[in-house]
């Protein structure tokens, strides 16, 4: 389904498909591309290794780099000169007492200003490495994201989203239509109930995701 198709549903399921509408195109773009990034956030993020915003740049003798704020979690770092992978550190380990995060080398595989490590969570879109590097180089990474395009129309694929969940997307869009404050569309129960219904809907996709990767176990059991 495109977003075109997904408008023209909405339209008609909200029974607002005659001019003058209740809600304009602008808001119900707006709807369609919220719904879009909450259905990634809520079942988890997109897995992705291959897009523009896995590769950064370290520079020499600066501490932090500029991520995507697109990233909901690191799953893996990769120096790309020597494949050396990082340590990812969550801002507030570095407080533990019995961990040390400053400047010295933390392996006696690691050269002073060679770069170990990277912390993650001090500012949105800004990763910090351990060392400051002496070098410059580059991070492969391993993310969990949300979408990378914003669904503004012209027959846009949901490219972040399966085809089976595309109707999906409808139930947030109502709840933020029916929010809308206008006499002949705020409804905070329908709202509600829309919003329930989605999140459900997102809370069992994730599972399903979740149990598909689960590796498999074979357990044996004595006497049989």
């Amino acid at each position: 389904m495109t977003s075109d198709e997904l408008y023209e549903l909405f339209r008609s399921e909200i029974d607002d498909d005659v001019a003058p509408h209740l809600w304009s195109d602008f808001e119900v773009w707006s709807y369609m591309n919220d719904a879009y990034k909450q259905f990634v956030r809520l079942t988890g993020g997109v897995a992705d290794i291959s897009s523009s915003i896995t590769e950064i740049d370290i520079v020499a003798d600066e501490a932090t780099t500029e991520v995507s704020k697109k990233i909901l979690k690191y799953r893996e770092a990769r120096l790309v000169s020597t494949g050396r992978k990082l340590t990812l550190i969550n801002y507030t380990d570095t407080e533990r007492p019995t961990l040390d995060y400053g400047n010295a080398a933390t392996d006696s595989d690691t050269q002073p200003g060679e770069v170990h490590s990277m912390i993650f969570g001090e500012q949105k879109g800004l990763v910090r490495w351990v060392q400051v590097p002496l070098v410059a180089d580059t991070v492969k990474l391993s993310v969990m994201r949300l979408p990378l395009e914003k669904i503004i129309g012209d027959g846009q694929e949901f490219v972040d989203v399966d085809e089976e969940h595309h109707e999906s997307l409808l139930l947030w869009m109502k709840a933020r239509a029916h929010m809308k404050q206008d006499a002949e569309t705020f409804d905070k129960g329908r709202a509600q109930d829309f919003r329930a219904q989605f999140e459900g809907y997102c809370g069992r996709v994730r599972e399903e995701w979740e149990r598909h990767k689960s590796k498999p176990r074979v357990i044996a059991y004595g006497g049989l």
